[in-house]
């Protein structure tokens, strides 16, 4: 198979287009968090920005909380859809774990229904 130069610039914006996606997608923010924190630690990790949501869910005698936090510098009502928030999850109270990746896969195993990728 040849590739001809105009695909391999077609390859180059793709990837470079994805890789801005996922720029955007990160909050630095989420370095700060560790497994096992309670909620006022997670206030202080994000720099004590708060939740802009909380969803709670019981499933199974599990009380599974998500926090949907603005990305920081992002206050425009289109930055504040779900899928451009940053979540983090707590299961009983401790973080389990944060962003998309994340909650997409806990949601799936404990049938939450969560907003669909952009």
């Amino acid at each position: 198979m040849k590739i001809t130069r105009g695909g391999v610039v077609r390859v180059a914006i793709l990837a470079l287009v994805v890789a801005t996606m996922g720029c955007e997608q990160s909050d630095p923010r989420l370095k700060n968090l560790r497994s096992g924190m309670g909620k006022d630690s997670v206030a202080v990790a994000m720099e004590g920005a708060a939740a802009k949501r909380t969803d709670p869910f019981l499933y199974k005698g599990q009380y599974i909380q998500t926090m949907y936090f603005p990305r920081k510098g992002k206050t425009d009502s289109a930055s504040l859809t779900d899928r451009a928030m940053a979540p983090v999850i707590m299961i009983d109270g401790k973080v389990t774990g944060w962003g998309w990746p994340y909650w997409d896969s806990v949601a799936a195993v404990n049938h939450i229904p969560v907003a669909k990728k952009n």
